[in-house]
């Protein structure tokens, strides 16, 4: 440590010995020539300072201030931030006949400049600066350049002043204009690559913000959109090609720029490092140092020096704190702040190197005077790597804490679930206490209006309708209740199978009726018959039915309701109209909200509670329709729904509930405790009804025995099986589910050890309406489930219905006997006939399915064999009438025998007929699968030269142009091969080419090309598995398009055009044949008068030239 200071201070005092004594060595003249293309200017120079700014051209070139100017020691002269001008003078010999030299300053940020050039004691002055407007320079560069045309064999002296408030740097180059535009474009480029770096860096962390949403990545991309711009305004390109006539701000740009880069520095730290919870008290310091860097920005609009000085200390003090928190959080376990201290500890290290180059410590150059440039772009990579290791560990303790979160929630939901469980048998328990006093209130009083204890007096009647109206009225309200509950809760189930409308709607439209009460209002049904079934719960459909339904009713005081239904889209449409007041505009959206029941008289009609038209909707939309509503104020109103039509899917369980549509009586009813039944209505049948409540077992007693059945009653589980074990010919039971010691599920099971499910039929009656109710009754045993309080109607049509299947029961018992013995019989000639039937119609099945391929095949051969004579009749038969009528005609001396022209018509009949034969030959081997290929390998480049000269002469004749084939695609270093029969293929080409010169007209054109696909440059040619696509192509009459699909058929002339010479119309097809026998294809394409392209492709084989390997 010692020896460190020791040495430190001798280089010390040497410095200050050297900068103490002036030097008097003159300076040498810069010598120009044709060998120095950049000279660097630092040896050569003279420097004077000029502290009070005083002095002019004419004051330092003569006197005694003349001789004050000292030798510049070392590199380019550095003085670091100074008031003072300084001026600079060398000496030239231009030895140069090449043209003009440029000298350059390469510091951008000079403010003042001033060059004068002295030839024959007589000066000629320039001025630059950045405080001047960028157009007034004579060369456009970011640099100041000062283009000199100095005559050869001549002596100059050249004198610069400088000026500047930033620093005083003094970097002077002379150029000749090879190097000068050698040495700008790569200074370009370098300088262009940096700032290319910071924008690619800005962009893609740019996606990554938008991609994650984290607010360290946009600050990042702030800091380095404006460390981008610090360094374009320092590097002069902002002022070249940004700004170049802002010179106020393009002054202060750079000072603004650090201040801004250093708030935003400060944010993303803050934002990144989180210090707030590692280091606490850092969080006050940031706040202060960004308001010192606010500060310099306010400092920066009146005074520029002192705005430098600022920003430089806010600088040095804000990378200070950067780097302090940066080790703090990483000493205490943040990890990512590994690549964050080590981003700014080269950041700090480019920083110094360039402050030590401004202040005049190190020499300038290019690496020195832009090492915070450098430092910076290898900051922003760091800074990148370590979002990245942010964003990743933020992920593992994200997904740690979903995990966490997702146990948290099971354990949640599972909580939830016992409460939901204990709600809802809170719920059908209620239910239960409920319905059961309910059921006894309505069964009573509707069986003491049917006469179970006598006769009553009208007063008496009415008094029971209110009772049995009231008391619908409340099951109904119970019911909405609870099936609201189940559809908020997601609860509801649903039994959807096929429903017929018209049946369905006209039950509900009856039950309806009761419901007009004396109002004046007509219910029309135009349901129509055979309308189609739909797929629905059939309860909750009469439920939604009778829930508009009566809605209707009840708003219209007089006129109709009607009910239609049609079948639109694959749904049923049911509508529901009535003349009533209608619905306010402003009301539609709301009618179907629960506990709304509309503004139209609403105080009139306050019954229900307002949730029926959302529990239809709901109804509704779950077995897959829809509900809306058209209505008007005083036009009465439309609802209507749709459900799916049934395509006769299986059932499926989407729905379980009971609907209670329940109809008020037109009549009201009494009660009394035990009917009188005459013995007219005796029905010898035996039911046994199990209830521990009295008042259900007097109800069940009125509806049963009025019916004429024989009721034995029990009180409880064990009552019943005592009395099912004492008696044994019941016809029926009923029980209840909830009842003391033996429930009835029990009693049912016992019921089951005994009689089967035909034997005696089980009816379960209770209050319990949970879908967990109904499977555990029907697992128990249970024919049925009905729901207190249950519709007497329906409680007496399904009890008559198990009591016909027991009676229907006892009797296929004794038929089964019978039907046993003969049964016996029966299957064991079954077995046997069975065998036999199998072993023959196996047999059949074999000798059918072979009948069947032969008859095919004789179909298409026969109707092969009809077009094929049909079209050779039809080709042969012109021809050879032509020849018989000429015969005819030389016999008779018409036409001389010897005529030239008719000679050379037989002939071209004859021909014609020569060639239908060979092509039918040819037809008939490829079609037979008789002929045979001679395959030889063709070099594809040789080939089509050979195709070209057979056909040339051809072509040439009839006029037409026949230029040389063209192979695309084609590599010097491969050579392409095919393995075809040539004499076939030439066949195929003869008639392609033949094809063309039919059908085009003289001064035409035919080409022949070659594309070998596919291609790829990079691939070699042991690489290539592809094919070759050879075209023939023409420029005449075409092809009509409709004709295209047909043009390979046999016989087809179709779409030739009527001047084009005809032929037999078996040439493209054998041609088609010929490709399909080398594994190829051919297709055409074609444009009425724009000519025809004929392609076909064949397999192509690529070997390296001068191989004799050949790679596919």
């Amino acid at each position: 440590m010692k020896n460190i200071s020791i040495t430190l201070l001798i280089l010390t005092v040497l410095t200050g010995v050297i900068h103490f004594f002036p030097s008097n060595i003159s300076a040498e003249s810069v010598v120009l020539n044709d060998s120095r293309g950049e000279i660097d200017l630092a040896p050569y120079i003279e420097v004077l300072e000029d502290k009070n700014n005083e002095w002019t051209i004419n004051d330092v070139a003569e006197g005694e201030i003349s001789e004050k100017f000292e030798l510049n020691q070392g590199g380019a002269p550095s003085f670091g931030y100074t008031s003072s001008v300084y001026w600079v003078r060398f000496q030239l010999h231009n030895q140069y006949s090449g043209g003009e030299w440029y000298l350059k300053l390469d510091n951008p940020t000079m403010d003042y400049t001033s060059l004068y050039l002295s030839e024959n004691g007589e000066f000629e002055a320039w001025e630059m600066g950045d405080l001047y407007p960028f157009g007034q320079r004579e060369v456009t560069n970011r640099n100041f350049i000062f283009p000199l045309n100095l005559s050869e064999e001549n002596d100059y002296v050249i004198y610069m002043r400088f000026q500047s408030e930033g620093a005083m740097q003094l970097p002077l180059t002379m150029m000749d204009r090879d190097s000068f535009l050698s040495i700008t474009q790569q200074d370009y480029i370098i300088l262009g690559l940096l700032a290319g770096l910071a924008f690619v860096m800005a962009l893609y962390n740019l996606f990554v913000y938008f991609s994650l949403q984290h607010k360290s990545y946009l600050f990042y991309v702030f800091f380095i959109i404006v460390n981008l711009l610090t360094f374009l305004s320092f590097s002069g390109l902002a002022y070249q090609f940004i700004w170049p006539e802002a010179v106020w701000w393009n002054n202060r740009s750079i000072v603004f720029f650090m201040a801004v880069s250093n708030i935003l520095a400060i944010l993303f730290t803050n934002s990144f490092l989180e210090p707030e919870k590692l280091v606490p008290r850092s969080v006050k310091w940031s706040i202060a140092l960004l308001l010192m860097n606010f500060s310099v920005l306010i400092v920066l609009v009146f005074s520029y020096p002192l705005a430098l000085d600022f920003v430089v200390l806010a600088t040095g003090i804000s990378v200070g704190f950067i780097l302090t928190v940066s080790l703090i959080t990483l000493k205490n376990g943040f990890r990512p702040a590994r690549f964050f201290s080590l981003a700014w500890y080269i950041f700090i290290a480019g920083v110094v190197v360039s402050i030590l180059t401004d202040v005049g410590v190190l020499p300038f150059t290019f690496m020195t005077k832009y090492a915070w440039q450098i430092t910076t772009s290898l900051e922003l990579i760091l800074l990148s790597f370590a979002l990245a290791d942010k964003i990743t560990i933020m992920r593992k303790e994200k997904d740690q804490a979903k995990r966490e979160a997702i146990e948290s929630q099971q354990e949640m939901l599972e909580h939830l679930k016992r409460t939901d469980k204990l709600k809802d048998e809170f719920l059908a328990v209620t239910s239960h206490e409920l319905r059961t006093p309910l059921n006894g209130i309505i069964g009573i009083a509707e069986s003491m209006k049917d006469g179970a204890a006598g006769e009553i007096n009208d007063s008496a009647r009415k008094n029971l309708m209110m009772i049995i109206t009231s008391g619908k009225r409340l099951a109904h309200l119970i019911n909405d209740i609870i099936d609201f509950s189940k559809l908020k809760n997601n609860d509801m189930d649903l039994h959807i199978k096929e429903v017929d409308v018209k049946e369905t709607g006209d039950m509900v439209v009856n039950m309806c009726q009761s419901l007009v009460k004396s109002k004046p209002v007509i219910i029309e049904n135009h349901l129509e018959k055979g309308l189609p079934a739909i797929a629905a719960d059939e309860n909750r459909f009469q439920q939604v039915l009778y829930n508009l339904i009566g809605n209707a009713i009840k708003y219209t005081a007089e006129g109709k309701v009607s009910i239609y239904a049609y079948e639109k889209n694959g749904f049923m449409k049911i509508e529901v109209a009535d003349t009533g007041p209608g619905i306010d505009e402003e009301e539609l959206e709301s009618i179907f909200f629960p506990f709304e029941r509309g503004g139209a008289n609403s105080d009139e009609h306050d019954e229900g509670m307002g949730i029926g038209l959302n529990i239809s909707k709901r109804l509704v939309e779950l077995q897959g329709g829809r509900m809306n509503v058209r209505s008007g104020k005083g036009r009465g109103s439309v609802f209507t729904f749709s459900i799916p039509l049934y395509r006769g899917q299986e059932k499926r369980n989407v729905a379980a509930g009971t609907v209670h549509p329940l109809s008020v009586e037109k009549e009201a009813f009494t009660f009394f405790s035990q009917p009188e039944t005459s013995g007219s209505k005796k029905t010898g049948k035996k039911i046994l009804v199990a209830d521990d409540e009295p008042v259900n077992l007097q109800i069940l007693i009125n509806y049963l025995s009025l019916e004429g059945y024989e009721v034995k009653t029990a009180s409880s589980g064990e009552q019943a099986l005592r009395l099912l074990e004492d008696e044994k010919d019941f016809d029926l039971v009923i029980l209840d589910i909830m009842m003391p010691k033996i429930s009835g599920y029990k009693v049912c099971q016992d019921i089951r050890k005994t009689y089967s499910l035909t034997e005696l039929p089980v009816l379960m009656l209770t209050a319990k309406n949970q879908i967990e109710d109904r499977l555990a009754a029907f697992e128990a045993g249970a024919n049925d489930y009905l729901v207190k309080p249950c519709d007497k109607r329906e409680l007496l049509a399904r009890t008559e219905t198990f009591l016909h299947l027991s009676r229907a029961v006892k009797e296929i018992k004794d038929r089964a006997e019978e039907l046993n013995n003969m049964n016996l019989k029966l299957k064991e000639m079954n077995d046997i006939l069975e065998v036999k039937v199998e072993d023959r119609t196996k047999e059949l099945a074999l000798k059918n399915k072979e009948m069947n391929s032969k008859n095919e095949k004789l179909i298409k051969l026969e109707e092969a064999r009809i077009q094929l004579l049909s079209n050779i009749s039809h080709e042969l038969g012109t021809p050879i009438t032509f020849l018989q009528s000429y015969v005819q005609t030389v016999k008779e001396g018409i036409i001389d025998a010897n005529n030239p022209k008719y000679l050379e018509i037989v002939q071209n009949k004859v021909k014609l007929l020569d060639r239908l034969i060979n092509d039918l030959f040819d037809l008939v081997k490829f079609e037979s699968g008789k002929m045979s290929l001679n395959i030889e390998t063709i070099n594809l480049k040789d080939w089509l030269q050979h195709i070209h000269e057979t056909f040339m002469l051809d072509v040439e004749t009839h006029r037409l142009s026949f230029p040389l084939p063209v192979i695309k695609n084609d590599r010097l270093d491969t050579e392409g091969v095919l393995s075809v029969d040539g004499e076939r293929m030439e066949q195929v080409f003869y008639n392609l080419i033949n094809n063309a010169v039919k059908h085009s007209l003289p001064g035409g054109k035919i080409e022949i090309s070659a594309s070998i696909c596919p291609y790829d440059k990079n691939k070699t040619a042991s690489e290539f598995d592809g094919n070759v696509i050879i075209e023939v192509k023409d420029n005449g009459t075409g092809i009509e398009e409709e004709a295209l699909p047909y043009i390979f058929e046999r016989f087809y002339k179709g779409g030739i055009a009527e001047n084009s010479e005809s032929g037999t119309g078996l040439g493209l097809a054998i041609t088609k044949e010929i490709i399909d026998y080398h594994k190829g294809e051919i297709w055409v394409t074609s444009t009425k008068n724009a000519g025809t392209s004929f392609f076909f492709s064949l397999p192509l084989i690529l070997k390296r030239a001068g191989q004799k390997n050949v790679h596919l």
